[in-house]
């Protein structure tokens, strides 16, 4: 689920709490300010209704986030509408209550700040400033009507306006007051939940970087592993390759289809100089620390070099427009290349006739559009491909790496990638590389040292 619907259901669920106190905390103060103090209201109905109506909307609120919570199919919805429409009602029900109950006399509508403060938490900053300017037409209503109390009489200078007839400087200074007193809290509470908010998210986005690494880490030392373990019977194969095609060359076979078993020696030779190269590469970087070396290439060398060990790159069209192809860009080659690669191998693995690489610019960042016209994938497919280890190819095929590997390279450069595929309509790839890449898990570890 995403992070921003979680924290919409954690405030839902406090939000639900808080109404529950509010509900009690209004019930106990009109039965104390009856039975206690002896003052008598004379819209006492008109108290017991908004607390009801409070209730009961709470009520609904509390069963329908409860059925939805454990529900085995969730909806996205609309978190901020619903809380923000919770919290308008809550503003004008305090509104109610104060005009039944002596207005800006009433001490309590100092609870218009207790609810601004509320969302400037729970929601957006559009919400904060919209319930702002609510509350202001809340409270300049009450100076304008409300039903007095003799208890709560200041004498004629909060007389409402309908009765005097005239705004007093004391009235006029207690509405400037207010509406300064909520812009106030509203600006600081947004901004400093703004800046909780974002350094969650870096936070969250380390931690994730760091458990990509970790995951690399574990990969790094399982290929070097294997890199060990694969050479000997590697050289062995080249050995006795490398004598099959002597003894061919010097006894040249005569029978039938000589030439391709020839042939076929010979591709066996190049394919293990293939895997000599590939494991030399593995077992060097094993254990090296986690900076790249930049490199300031074309993006046209970058084409020829994500191509160059792709066995079937005759099915590969490239797009890409003359006046882009010497435009350069600063990348780690290798890494970049082999993530590219993966991809485009991913794409041609779907078993298509050809498949479409289409490179555009788009302001400061290039963007590659990797199509095919495979089978394509259902969407509980699509939902676990970026998982290590997690394949639909067969067995001995592919280890379910690539795009693994692929989205943790171009998401350190700053990039992402995106995937859209549905069964018997191909899987298209898009990949969105900065102009200049960085390393986002050592710009974010800076910032956090700065």
């Amino acid at each position: 689920m995403p992070r921003e619907s979680n924290r919409f259901i954690v405030n839902a669920s406090w939000l639900i709490k808080l109404r529950w106190v509010a509900v009690v905390g209004q019930m106990l103060t009109v039965i104390a300010v009856i039975f206690l103090f002896g003052i008598q209201i004379d819209m006492l109905w008109a108290l017991w209704t908004v607390i009801g109506l409070t209730a009961a909307s709470n009520l609904m609120l509390l069963f329908w986030f409860t059925w939805w919570s454990t529900s085995q199919e969730r909806k996205r919805l609309p978190w901020d509408l619903i809380l923000g429409l919770t919290m308008v009602m809550d503003m004008i029900s305090l509104t109610a209550l104060l005009f039944a109950s002596g207005g800006p006399n009433n001490p309590f509508f100092l609870f218009f700040f207790v609810n601004l403060s509320l969302s400037a938490v729970v929601l957006n900053r559009h919400w904060a400033w919209g319930l702002n300017l609510l509350a202001l037409v809340c409270f300049a209503w009450l100076m304008f009507d409300h039903h007095q109390i003799k208890e709560l009489d200041f004498n004629a200078w909060m007389l409402p306006f309908r009765e005097s007839g005239q705004l007093s400087l004391s009235q006029l200074g207690l509405l400037v007051a207010f509406s300064t007193c909520g812009s106030v809290i509203v600006y600081f509470m947004t901004r400093l939940t703004a800046e909780l908010r974002q350094q969650q998210l870096d936070l969250e986005r380390v931690q994730e970087m760091q458990s990509r690494n970790e995951k690399l880490e574990a990969l790094g030392t399982l290929a070097a592993g294997a890199a060990h373990e694969l050479s000997t019977p590697l050289s062995t194969i080249a050995v006795v390759a490398g004598d099959v095609e002597k003894a061919f060359h010097e006894h040249p076979p005569d029978f039938e289809g000589a030439d391709d078993v020839v042939e076929d020696v010979q591709l066996i030779r190049s394919q293990l100089e293939r895997c000599r190269k590939i494991l030399n590469r593995m077992s060097s970087r094993a254990g090296q620390p986690a900076g790249i070396e930049y490199e300031t290439v074309t993006m046209q060398q970058l084409v020829n070099a994500v191509l160059f060990e792709l066995p079937d790159h005759r099915k590969v069209a490239v797009d890409l427009n003359e006046s882009l192809a010497n435009d350069k860009i600063r990348v780690p080659l290798d890494e970049l290349c082999q993530a590219l690669r993966g991809l485009v191998q991913n794409a041609l693995d779907a078993g298509p006739e050809l498949v479409n690489i289409n490179i555009i610019r788009m302001r400061r960042n290039w963007q590659w559009n990797i199509t095919d016209t495979g089978p394509g994938m259902t969407r509980e497919v699509l939902n676990r491909v970026s998982e290590p280890f997690f394949t639909t190819k067969q067995p001995g095929k592919g280890m379910g790496l690539g795009l693994f590997l692929a989205e943790n390279v171009i998401g350190r450069l700053g990039g992402d990638i995106q995937i859209d595929s549905a069964p018997g309509e191909g899987t298209s790839v898009v990949v969105r590389l900065p102009e200049e890449p960085v390393n986002r898990l050592e710009q974010f570890t800076m910032q956090k040292k700065e």
